[in-house]
């Protein structure tokens, strides 16, 4: 009987590699069409992978806990031959130019190979594959178009090439053609143009041998942990955000006296936290100040019309930060109603893609850990994250007279590309207002 193999699907995005979360079927098991066969971590979302035929598991290939790359087999299917349908290739069809009685043959592509194919115009049926079973890889796709690349190359006459400045200063700082870094939109080579081709280039050099580590005794053995799923895509993230962002961070203390009173207050009829409040003044704070709501593409700032903010969530398995859309719109008990579902499907980890993307703003809350003040990161591909510190009872100086008040401190990092240190001092200026005078919060 036919066997077929359980791909990581093309319909949740591209990705390089996933987590095998559990097996829901085990080796032998029977399974329909449409069943539910595994569940996949791919970066910071889970998905139930369904069986594409009716069939049996013949092998599980990924065991749980397991990381597998795009074009890696998780499973083995044994489907009977009359069951056995295999999908036909996304690929639009060629005009006929043998006899029409001669069906077309099926062409085995991953989809990373499949979607490049048609993105540079190549006719995956003149392709012979180099993977298993003659199988397209990505591989044998880059090959086609860097061969390409280099016949037109050579055939074309020289053309000037467009170019933004900060694309070619960083060209000329590495000794680098602008000809040879391809434009990713409207034929003008942007930073993020020259950054990927910096990437690429680095991960084509040959790594350096690591030196044997001295021996461990057998009492103190390191624990090594895979850095895969949201693990590995959070450490991509960070290390994006403080390499591509000249990052500041500035410092605030709140009295937030009075709305440790409107908290209390208001507890009474909804469930309302901190962080609830937090979020609304923060969202008042940016209607006031466009530029910390923006972004930076193609060396232009998009200052961005609508206010989502999104909420730093600890897990577990990491870190993930649910979005609060329209922010500015919402009532403070729509605020806390919709915080409290999010944070709920997160730690139950249940977040859609939609739920956790399109963030503008970022908050995150590590009062509860007993923290006063800290520098968080900037989520890319935000303009600034502010962090928030625990409320604490100190002695001060209010109102001419020593009182005992209610202080909290703010810490807002912020991108210095897009933001100067006077803009960024006044938005935070205007939330401690809004938090030190809530009444436009109820």
């Amino acid at each position: 009987m036919p066997l077929i193999d359980i791909l990581i699907p093309e319909e949740i995005g591209p990705v390089d590699e996933c987590v095998v979360v559990t097996w829901l079927k085990r080796e032998g098991d029977s399974i329909k069409q449409g069943q539910d066969l595994l569940i996949i971590q791919a970066e910071k979302a889970s998905y139930d992978i369904p069986s594409p035929a009716t069939g049996t598991v013949s092998a599980i290939l990924v065991q749980q806990g397991e990381v597998a790359k795009q074009d890696q087999p998780l499973a083995r299917l044994e489907v009977s031959q009359t069951d056995f349908a295999p999908t036909p290739p996304s690929i639009e069809p060629e005009p006929a130019a043998a006899s029409p009685s001669s069906p077309p043959s099926q062409v085995r592509a991953s989809p990373i190979a499949k979607r490049l194919a048609r993105q540079h115009g190549i006719d995956l049926t003149q392709i012979s594959g180099s993977g298993t079973d003659g199988r397209i890889t990505e591989k044998d796709i880059q090959a086609i178009i860097e061969a390409q690349a280099v016949s037109a190359e050579t055939a074309a006459p020289a053309k000037e090439v467009r170019a933004s400045p900060i694309a070619r200063r960083i060209a000329r700082e590495h000794g680098l053609d602008l000809a040879t870094i391809p434009g990713a939109g409207k034929g003008r080579i942007t930073e993020k143009d020259v950054r990927a081709y910096l990437d690429t280039l680095q991960k084509t050099q040959p790594e350096p041998q690591p030196t044997q580590p001295a021996a461990v005794p057998a009492s103190d053995q390191v624990r090594s942990v895979p850095m895969a799923g949201m693990r590995a895509a959070i450490a991509q993230r960070m290390h994006q955000s403080l390499q591509d962002m000249a990052q500041l961070t500035l410092h605030t203390e709140a009295d937030v006296t009075e709305l440790v009173a409107l908290r209390d207050h208001l507890k009474q009829s909804m469930p309302v936290t901190y962080t609830d409040l937090i979020i609304k003044a923060s969202a008042l704070a940016l209607r006031q100040h466009p530029h910390l709501n923006a972004t930076l593409a193609d060396d232009m700032i998009q200052l961005l019309p609508d206010i989502h903010i999104g909420l730093a969530v600890a897990l577990d398995a990491g870190l993930i930060v649910p979005v609060l859309r329209h922010a500015d719109q919402q009532s403070l008990a729509d605020l806390a109603r919709t915080r409290t579902t999010l944070v709920e499907r997160a730690k139950a980890n249940q977040l859609t893609a939609d739920e956790y993307t399109g963030g503008t703003f970022t908050v995150t809350n590590l009062g509860g850990f007993d923290i006063d003040a800290f520098t968080p990161i900037v989520n890319p591909p935000e303009a600034a994250i502010l962090g928030v510190g625990r409320i604490v009872d100190k002695v001060v100086i209010h109102q001419n007279k020593i009182a005992q008040r209610s202080m909290l401190t703010l810490s807002l990092s912020f991108d210095h590309r897009l933001v100067d240190g006077a803009p960024a001092a006044a938005f935070l200026q205007t939330l401690k207002h809004h938090l030190e005078q809530p009444t436009e919060l109820k």
